[in-house]
């Protein structure tokens, strides 16, 4: 049976924990843009204890949440250490070389420094030109991601960017071939480059730089991927705002490299490869302990407001553990 609970007799800390656990979505309004009402969440049924026993709830949750919260801001900075190792690497990789002992000399770009002495200063524009084939049918889409490059599959309505639209017309889209560097003009100077593995579509939005013979598209994406490259990037691209920034083709071609031969730039391209899918198999399992441990604190929080965790006569600090206790008559009023 369910009653109204005074103000004085609830917690606002033991409310602010069960409203961890209300499938708030499946609550909202069910409209084109679901929205949650002041209605809505006054209807939600939630189960009230004694004052006293909410407090003791709230107590042990805090030590508990707290616990696992530590460990995830502990994975949060190994995982920014990891991503600060992929930038400094491909940086100092793709500016540097992978020999040691080379002879260096100023390249002359600010953004670069000093280079090997036997890599050659180029534009962009003399290594690729831009293509803008119409698309035919039968072509996978294929998206760009900051973090990725371009994917070598078509991606589903859900995989894709929420703002991409698709179009029935394909010849409306760009053709893009195996090696191909494809960029997204508003998301350039955040390092949004691929190098094509297959033959594909892309949005009207991305420019396809198509290269020549002396110069390898992966070593050219993950240079401007580097975080000073990714910088003088940013200074050419126009745009009143950050988010509207835009690289166009005539200062994308005029931006000037230090280019290996192209031997090199495979070996570099290869060791990138490598050394980048070993540091990102480390944040992925990171990112799996974090999403196991925001489920731990979930079921946690879960089992003490719902009465499955008996914390009568246990001091605060006890580290029980849901499968060793036993479950309470819990009186369940509506707050």
């Amino acid at each position: 049976m369910f009653h109204t609970v005074q103000r004085k007799d609830y917690s606002l800390e033991y409310l602010g924990y069960w409203s961890n656990i209300v499938p708030w979505q499946e609550i909202a309004t069910q409209t084109a843009l679901p929205s949650l009402t002041q209605t809505d969440a006054n209807n939600v049924i939630v189960g009230c204890p004694p004052l006293d026993e909410q407090r003791l709830i709230v107590a042990w949750l805090d030590i508990q949440t707290n616990r696992i919260d530590k460990r995830r801001e502990l994975l949060g900075e190994k995982r920014e250490l990891l991503r600060k190792l992929k930038r400094s690497v491909i940086e100092e990789t793709t500016f540097r070389g992978i020999a040691v002992g080379v002879e260096m000399h100023d390249s002359g770009i600010g953004w670069l420094g000093q280079v090997p002495a036997h890599w050659t200063t180029m534009r962009l524009g003399s290594l690729f030109r831009e293509a803008a084939d119409a698309g035919i049918d039968g072509l996978p889409m294929l998206s760009v991601s900051l973090h990725t490059g371009i994917t070598d599959k078509e991606l589903d309505d859900e995989e894709m960017e929420r703002k991409v639209s698709r179009s029935e017309d394909r010849t409306l889209y760009k053709r893009v071939k195996p090696g191909d560097l494809v960029y997204n003009q508003m998301r350039a100077w955040q390092g949004a480059f691929g190098a094509a593995k297959i033959e594909g579509l892309v949005s009207p939005a991305y420019v396809v730089a198509r290269p020549g013979k002396a110069v390898v598209p992966r070593f050219i994406e993950y240079l401007l991927r580097a975080p000073a490259a990714m910088e003088e990037i940013r200074r050419r691209s126009r745009g009143i705002t950050d988010f509207r920034l835009r690289l166009y083709w005539d200062e994308f071609k005029n931006i000037r490299i230090a280019l290996p031969p192209k031997k090199e730039q495979q070996e570099i391209a290869a060791f990138l490869d490598r050394k980048l899918s070993q540091i990102d198999r480390q944040i992925v399992l990171i990112d799996q302990l974090d999403d196991l441990l925001k489920q731990q604190r979930k079921a946690i929080i879960h089992e003490a407001v719902t009465g499955k965790i008996d914390l009568s006569g246990a001091p605060v600090g006890d580290n029980l553990s849901p499968t060793d206790v036993a479950h309470p008559p819990f009186i369940r009023e509506e707050c």
